[in-house]
């Protein structure tokens, strides 16, 4: 009898202690589950894009600060969609888009007509487009879609990129000094004109 009292305890204590494993990992996937419904999830959109009329343009380096490679702005969903020009010198060869450590929101589904390579880092907090290029003076069309509707996520933004060549487009001092010359030049050539026709 006291062996058959020992063999039901045994089991009672095994049941016992099945049920707060059960427990304690029915709590765990709740919290997971949770914390998956709390998170923004920001699906990102890159695509070259000819403007209609109606379109306001921003241009990326006078309007959105991003001039030189590896210069890093912050931004916020808040600022999509919007259509910009690339204005700097150069060629912008990748985009990297990371959200802000203290943001409760990840990457998710990314796409773009520009980038063949597009990857997410594994906790979702950075996304690199690589594998294509924005031309200096080609459009952009940059939208991001968050579940839920509406969210602000705070990230920042930053490119690399290649100089295009010096000679194809001058400097703006280059500009102002052909202009301050190429006037000198005229001024004195009709100086001299008007003194030769006065002798």
């Amino acid at each position: 009898m006291n062996k058959l009292n020992s063999t039901l305890g045994d089991k009672s204590m095994k049941l016992k202690q099945l049920a707060v494993i059960a427990g304690v990992a029915l709590v765990s996937c709740l919290s997971i589950n949770n914390k998956a419904l709390a998170q923004t999830v920001i699906n990102p959109q890159i695509d070259s894009y000819v403007p209609q009329p109606s379109d306001i343009v921003l241009g990326t380096c006078s309007q959105i600060g991003l001039c030189f490679p590896g210069q890093e702005i912050t931004a916020s969903t808040s600022l999509f969609p919007f259509i910009s020009t690339n204005d700097s010198n150069f060629n912008v060869t990748s985009l990297f888009l990371t959200i802000d450590p203290n943001e409760d929101a990840i990457w998710e589904n990314a796409a773009s007509n520009i980038y063949n390579n597009i990857q997410i880092s594994p906790d979702g907090k950075r996304i690199t487009f690589t594998d294509g290029t924005i031309p200096v003076g080609e459009n952009l069309f940059s939208d991001a879609q968050t579940t839920p509707t509406g969210t602000e996520v705070q990230f920042s933004i930053a490119f690399d990129g290649t100089a295009i060549s010096s000679t194809s487009i001058p400097e703006p001092a280059s500009i102002l000094g052909m202009l301050v010359f190429g006037t000198l030049g005229v001024g004195s050539s009709v100086k001299r004109y008007l003194k030769y026709k006065a002798q």
